[in-house]
């Protein structure tokens, strides 16, 4: 007999013992003795009500002592199965958050060059078609900044793909620690870098991507026991949505974005140009000190 049960029944045999006029007893029913007369076995469970004076028992008496059980029974068992569905969604809802936990670091991981750390090209071209939209939904501005290092291909010959790998990574870190926490930085593929501004546009804040330039210039590493300075070119191009000239996709923005990155490398390296919408033309701006 189950706790749930036997409590049950101890408070229903005094109103019963009332409605039938004998005073009852739960007992088991494997171990009661009585006749069949004077008691009254429960299949489910396995109990016996018993008159305890010993009074027969009719049957109108014995289907009213059945269906009480039977509901007590019921009952238990309804209560059995809530707990079971209680804990299995308790289970599953652990299994969906440790699987939404997996899928976002999976999702995550997937999204990340693996040398680097940066957002790999694919995950910031999905970026920058989701920017643009928002840019043209509510008017705000955005830029993305191409930037190449320079001699990159020297480097690597003359001090070997490792140090190639040391100065990418190096390159990745500084865009990282010049980015705010929701701008996009990515490495878009081989020595080439980018970083997706939101709600920017850089031509009117040049200094962003000129301080970021400098910072790499100032960076010496030290290659097979020399120290070498690293450079890059950079190319900017923003997208006001009030302009009437709009960039409706990643790679007219992308295609802007290289275009005054490849003006830059022509122009000597080691500078920051703009696109000009206005002209349709990239327009250098002198850094400082240069």
């Amino acid at each position: 007999m189950s706790r749930e049960t036997d409590a049950a029944a101890l408070r229903v045999l005094s109103p019963l013992s009332a409605l039938i006029r004998k005073t009852l007893r739960v007992v088991d029913g494997e171990q009661t003795d009585r006749a069949d007369e004077f008691s009254v076995h429960l299949a489910a469970p396995n109990l016996s009500i018993v008159s305890v004076e010993g009074g027969a028992f009719n049957s109108a008496e014995r289907e009213v002592v059945q269906a009480v059980f039977e509901v007590i029974h019921a009952s238990e068992e309804n209560a059995v199965r809530v707990e079971e569905l209680r804990k299995q969604m308790q289970r599953l809802e652990r299994e969906h958050c440790d699987l939404t936990i997996k899928n976002r670091i999976l999702s995550e991981v997937s999204a990340r060059d693996s040398l680097t750390g940066l957002y790999n090209r694919w995950y910031v071209v999905d970026k920058i078609e989701a920017e643009i939209n928002r840019s043209l939904r509510h008017g705000s501005p955005m830029s993305l900044m191409m930037l190449d290092i320079d001699h990159f291909k020297r480097i690597n010959d003359t001090y070997g793909h490792p140090a190639g790998d040391l100065v990418l990574q190096t390159v990745g870190k500084l865009l990282k620690d010049c980015c705010r926490v929701y701008d996009v930085p990515g490495r878009y593929g081989g020595e080439e870098f980018c970083i997706l501004f939101p709600q920017i546009n850089l031509e009117s804040a040049p200094n962003v991507p000129e301080r970021i330039r400098q910072r790499l210039e100032m960076t010496e590493l030290e290659l097979s026991g020399s120290q070498v300075g690293v450079t890059a070119s950079i190319g900017i191009a923003s997208v006001d949505a009030r302009a009437d000239d709009q960039v409706l996709n990643p790679a007219a923005l992308i295609d802007r974005a290289d275009r005054a990155l490849y003006s830059a490398k022509n122009r000597g390296r080691n500078r920051v140009e703009f696109w000009d919408a206005t002209l349709s033309l990239p327009r250098f701006i002198e850094p400082p000190g240069h």
